[in-house]
């Protein structure tokens, strides 16, 4: 059986096919893209350098995300993040909002959206779960949670369409309204598993919060209602790293705006989010980005300086 599913994996590898963000974002003028599909047909592997999410808004089928799949419905709401295979299979009369975007490029003011339990554990924490074969119980909204969806989306369909004065603007806001009441919704959910799985996300969550203080393993646990030898295990179960190593990572990510911007130097950026040691900082700085805090801040100031 082991071969077989191997097998069938190595054939859908095989046959992806990648969307490019050109396709897409061109049309609008801006990172952003909002489409709905009606009546989706069963479609071969693809993949896209863009993240993907899914609202549901009738009928059925199997949704198809290497290495697994599982049944979709109306309500439902996943994300797909960029490099990620995926498919939908066995679909009756099953209707989409497909919304393409890539936040960073966005450049939105998204700092208490992704300190949200429910961001993190939607477009964070699930996605890394399923593509790891360990996430099934993805978000589901009430009749009246879509309806709200449905008209945020179509608006925003409308704006990024037709492109009237402002539209960019227009797009942007009716973006982060949609993210931020999915972000909602998800954290109100108190069915247990989801619940349970929400843990996690308040974890994440309190690192985007704590990150520039000192935060302890135990600090994390108790955000998640965990012993700290369960979070541990959890936590590498789910990310392959441990609960500091993670949050070093965010303070890594978060100092990488700070020097580019070139009005601190690296000790100041490492105080900054959260490192009480220079040296340290530098050390996981290359770490993680393959070379030194300094010769990433040189680097940017420069490539800035040449582009005005």
């Amino acid at each position: 059986m082991d071969k077989i599913r191997s097998s069938k994996r190595q054939e859908r590898a095989s046959t992806i096919r990648r969307h490019h963000r050109a396709e897409y974002f061109g049309k609008t003028g801006m990172p952003l893209c909002v489409f709905a599909v009606h009546g989706e047909p069963s479609c071969l592997f693809h993949d896209h350098d863009f993240t993907e999410l899914v609202v549901v808004l009738g009928g059925s089928g199997m949704h198809l995300a290497a290495p697994e799949s599982y049944p979709i419905q109306v309500g439902d709401v996943f994300v797909i993040h960029e490099n990620t295979g995926h498919a939908y299979q066995d679909t009756r009369n099953l209707k989409l909002i497909n919304v393409l975007f890539d936040l960073n490029q966005l450049d939105l003011p998204v700092k208490d959206l992704v300190a949200l339990e429910g961001y993190q554990a939607l477009f964070v924490l699930e996605p890394r779960l399923r593509s790891a074969g360990g996430a099934h119980h993805h978000c589901r909204l009430s009749s009246a949670e879509l309806g709200v969806m449905r008209e945020l989306l179509f608006n925003l369909i409308h704006e990024l369409e037709r492109k009237p004065a402002g539209y960019q603007c227009m797009a942007a806001g009716l973006f982060l309204q949609a993210v931020g009441f999915l972000s909602r919704c998800y954290s109100r959910i108190r069915d247990p598993e989801p619940r349970a799985f929400l843990r996690l996300g308040q974890t994440l969550s309190y690192i985007e919060n704590h990150y520039v203080e000192p935060v302890t393993l135990g600090q994390l646990a108790q955000s998640a209602g965990m012993s700290p030898s369960t979070l541990q295990r959890v936590f590498r179960r789910s990310f392959q790293t441990s609960p500091i190593d993670y949050l070093i990572g965010v303070r890594v990510q978060k100092s990488l705006e700070l020097l580019a911007a070139g009005e601190l130097n690296v000790t100041e950026a490492a105080f900054r989010v959260g490192f009480t040691d220079s040296n340290y900082f530098a050390r996981q700085f290359r770490k993680h980005m393959g070379l030194s805090p300094h010769d990433f801040r040189r680097q940017t100031v420069a490539r800035a300086a040449a582009t005005r």
